[in-house]
């Protein structure tokens, strides 16, 4: 008789186990459902346990819905950042350009012709052509002393 290898454990999908190894809400609710529906009638589960248990589950929620409203929140908090960088359109602001090893090599001054969000940063578009991150700003609505003659032609 010859053994089917389609039925050796090996060649079985894994469909119940997820990517996921953290106990979710959900199914922390049905193991305690199900605990509660095959306990002994003659020997019920302890009250001190049947609390510590809903105080885990209780706890649990508070933290998934903490972890969700506080994503929401830095989720606002980017697309803040975004709108308050549009107010330097038309300004002049001032940037220094680094070299490969970080130091300031000079500083240069233009005007911001737009905004635009990239992934988590600001990406800010000059009259100059050149597109720099928000963070390299180092001082807005005032010209270099060296560009002012620049920036009339």
């Amino acid at each position: 008789m010859k053994i089917d290898e389609s039925l050796m454990l090996n060649q079985q999908s894994q469909s119940r186990q997820t990517n996921n190894d953290e106990l979710g809400r959900d199914a922390f609710l049905q193991i305690l459902m199900t605990q509660l529906t095959n306990q002994d009638p003659l020997d019920p589960m302890d009250d001190k346990d049947f609390i510590a248990q809903m105080a885990t589950f209780s706890q649990l929620e508070q933290m998934t819905n903490m972890a969700s409203d506080f994503s929401g929140f830095m989720e606002n908090q980017s697309y803040s950042n975004f709108l308050q960088y549009s107010n330097l359109i038309g300004q002049a602001v001032n940037y220094g350009e680094f070299s490969n090893d970080g130091n300031l090599e000079e500083e240069l001054s233009a005007v911001v012709q737009s905004v635009r969000k990239e992934g988590d940063g600001i990406i800010i578009s000059l009259d100059n052509g050149e597109e720099i991150s928000a963070e390299d700003v180092t001082q807005i609505g005032q010209v270099n002393a060296d560009d002012e003659g620049d920036s009339n032609e």
